[in-house]
């Protein structure tokens, strides 16, 4: 780029991080197609040198919005100039306006872009031509032309936020310890320096970097803790030890600078009103390293490099995440990779409290919102956890219509959902201890004692009499009841799980055998709905493979297509 015809009045820092600046280069703008500035030289130049100093001035120099929105704005200000830019329109017009109207419309009906970015950087334009004085109510149209879609956070299942904190919180130790016995070696190791070393799951990792992933960690921790948002939590100070003695209440004011408000964060546990010891002891750690690291800082949350610690950025949180999951690989109830992140501890935490309690402006004002955003992003809970709220309801109400009282009703409820799980080794290592050999059933599952009292219920059943045979040898083979008997276990094999899922089909199709539907629900609604809670129960991976294989080799072969003519 030539010297002289850069104006460097035209570059605008912004402040988009904890202490992290970035600089935007509006001479960018004074070349078709806004190029990057490595790309600048072989441009072409726009001849709008006025028109880039009016939007340097206008919105740069612009107090109503913060550095982080106004960053985000320059961005979607460049995606639209380069799009006028290619249709040769003038970016300050209507004609433009109304051709990136379409424009996006057009994304979002090949499906290339969601509808909620689609909607935000349209209303980026108007907001950004609005502020140059242009009449935007005209301009753009007057219709809602996207309709936002519902995009809750979604809480973290019992399930997830345990693999999470077993696998976080004993990182998070063993690199606190390491650090604090020989603080020099950390601080001062290069970014590749492998000085720590921990021990997880069985195996030995080396890790760099130890100091900032062990903030980072932290930083987790504390989102587990006080369900506070990444931005205000990654803002907090250090506090005094001494309000942490005698199980005190910690809190303290963070300004939201997005809502242009503070916010509380306070020291609690997910689930409760006081302040475990757990609790104390990682806040005690964590302040004591923060101390350590830097000690003339009121910072809480730092990132340390060739002994040089700043504060701990967002940036920092997506790298340390990678590393969790490319080492640790944690896994979700979907069979996905199961992210820690702020905003899901926060919806985690605000749900169940709201599910306690059932106060919704109460929790509301704990996490800094209103109760309409409250209502929007933080109640929808975890979709795992909900389901089997669902279904331990609906068997209650089905007890409820069979027992006399609620308490028995929970009981019935309990045991339907009661079905034991286990990998196939495991269920045969259990199980042939007691000497009750045993089984793998044609249905996919298990059988603790094949041979037991249901055994002899069954040969009865089928008219089976020692007086004209032998019978002792015949195991009970009463399917349509196995999910209704004490000695089931839920094998957990792929192979199983495929065929107890391609039993459940074969059964469904036993539809075409029946008179109506009627009849249908009445003979064997209850034993799939059984089969569903037994199939929802075992591993996701397990059951996702399952799925696969049904889908593509089609059913087991003990259930083929056509064998429901035997129900």
């Amino acid at each position: 780029m030539n010297e002289i015809s850069h104006h460097p009045e035209l570059v605008v820092s912004l402040k988009i991080g904890i202490s992290k600046y970035h600089s935007f280069d509006f001479n960018r703008f004074r070349y078709l197609g806004v190029p990057p500035k490595k790309q600048i030289k072989k441009a072409k130049f726009a001849n709008r040198d006025k028109l880039v100093h009016k939007w340097a001035d206008t919105l740069g120099r612009n107090q109503e919005y913060s550095d982080q929105t106004k960053f985000g704005y320059f961005h979607d200000l460049t995606r639209y100039i380069s799009f006028t830019d290619s249709r040769m329109l003038n970016p300050e017009s209507e004609e433009a306006a109304n051709a990136w109207e379409q424009h996006l419309i057009e994304k979002v009906r090949l499906g290339s872009m969601p509808v909620n970015t689609a909607q935000k950087h349209n209303s980026a334009i108007r907001c950004l031509l609005k502020l140059l004085g242009y009449p935007v109510e005209k301009w753009f149209s007057p219709h809602g032309l996207f309709r936002r879609e519902s995009n809750p956070t979604e809480a973290y299942s019992d399930a997830e936020l345990k693999a999470l904190l077993r696998l976080i919180q004993p990182l998070f130790n063993q690199l606190f310890k390491q650090i604090t016995s020989n603080l020099p070696l950390y601080l001062n190791a290069q970014p590749r320096d492998k000085f720590a070393s921990i021990q997880l799951r069985g195996r030995t990792c080396q890790v760099a970097g130890a100091i900032t992933k062990c903030f980072t960690l932290g930083y987790f921790l504390m989102s587990y803790y006080t369900w506070g948002n990444s931005t205000t939590i990654l803002k907090m100070k250090k506090f005094k030890q001494s309000d942490l003695s005698k199980n005190i209440v910690y809190s303290q004011s963070v300004l939201k600078a997005r809502a242009n408000k503070y916010v509380t964060i306070s020291i609690g546990e997910n689930n409760s009103q006081h302040v475990p010891k757990h609790a104390l002891r990682f806040i005690s750690k964590l302040l004591e390293l923060s101390k350590l690291i830097a000690p003339n800082s009121d910072h809480l949350f730092f990132k340390v490099s060739r002994g040089k610690a700043t504060s701990l950025e967002s940036s920092n949180l997506r790298d340390i995440t990678n590393w969790l999951l490319e080492y640790f690989n944690p896994i979700d109830d979907y069979g996905k990779p199961l992210r820690p992140m702020a905003k899901r501890f926060r919806a985690s935490g605000s749900a169940r409290y709201l599910d306690l309690t059932g106060d919704a402006v109460g929790v509301a004002s704990l996490l800094g919102n209103t109760p309409q955003t409250l209502s929007r992003h933080y109640t929808t809970g975890s979709p795992i956890e909900n389901k089997k709220q669902l279904q331990a309801a609906a068997h209650t109400l089905e007890a409820v219509a069979r027992c006399s009282d609620l308490a028995e009703s929970k009981n019935y409820a309990k045991q339907q959902l009661d079905v034991e799980v286990l990998p196939y080794e495991e269920f045969l290592e259990k199980y042939s201890s007691f000497k009750k050999k045993p089984q793998a059933t044609i249905i996919g599952s298990g059988c603790k004692d094949p041979f037991g009292s249901q055994a002899d219920n069954y040969r009865r059943k089928m008219n089976f009499s020692p007086k004209d045979l032998d019978v002792e040898h015949l195991a009970c083979s009463d399917i349509l009841k196995c999910f209704s008997c004490p000695n089931q276990v839920i094998l957990e094999e792929v192979e199983d799980i495929w065929c107890l899922m391609s039993f459940k089909e074969a059964v469904n199709d036993s539809l075409a055998n029946h008179t109506n539907r009627q009849q249908f629900e009445r003979n064997f609604r209850d034993l799939i709905d059984k089969i569903e809670i037994a199939i929802f129960k075992v591993d996701p991976a397990v059951r996702r493979k399952a799925q696969n294989k049904l889908n593509k080799e089609g059913r087991h072969c003990l259930w083929p297509e056509g064998i429901n003519d035997l129900f």
